[in-house]
């Protein structure tokens, strides 16, 4: 019985003081992936290494269907994603990769579809900022937000991917 209460205090003291460090270490973390995605990938390699995944996933794709499902376990993943570290991939029914590079409160990562897609319907959303022809960024931080386009050009300003607003990656 001592034991059990001894670990039980344990716990608490332990969520205590870890728990709010580890809450305030998810915003780092994040800008971590961002900068990691957007500035320290070579694009054209994701792409690539996008539509080699999508070759191995077979699907009937239907725009009209909504949703997601993780990319199946035999499928191989290229090192150019894993590299990444992402929080998952996972294949949408319009056919295209989505890898998702955070979760929870800070929703972001790129869409990645294969070559020749078209937009199913008017009024389809690639995402919210194209990186390439058919790669696609996506942040929840667009949502709402006309100046949040500046940040990501910070971002990429910094790592030399932007030379000057309006350029393109």
């Amino acid at each position: 019985m001592k034991v059990l209460i001894t670990g039980i205090i344990i716990a608490v003291v332990v969520f205590i003081f870890a728990g709010p460090v580890l809450f305030l270490a998810g915003p780092f973390r994040a800008r971590a992936a961002r900068i990691r995605l957007l500035c320290r990938t070579d694009h054209e390699a994701l792409l690539n290494a996008g539509r080699e995944v999508l070759s191995q996933v077979h699907i009937e794709s239907d725009p009209n269907i909504v949703g997601v499902f993780p990319v199946p376990k035999h499928v191989e993943i290229p090192k150019t994603i894993r590299k990444l570290h992402p929080r998952g991939l996972s294949v949408a029914y319009n056919g295209s990769l989505v890898i998702a590079m955070s979760g929870a409160m800070d929703h972001f990562g790129v869409r990645i579809y294969p070559e020749g897609f078209r937009s199913p319907y008017p009024g389809f959303c690639y995402g919210d900022r194209e990186l390439l022809d058919g790669l696609w960024y996506y942040d929840d931080g667009y949502g709402g937000n006309p100046k949040y386009d500046e940040r990501i050009d910070a971002i990429l300003r910094k790592s030399g991917k932007l030379k000057r607003t309006g350029d393109a990656p």
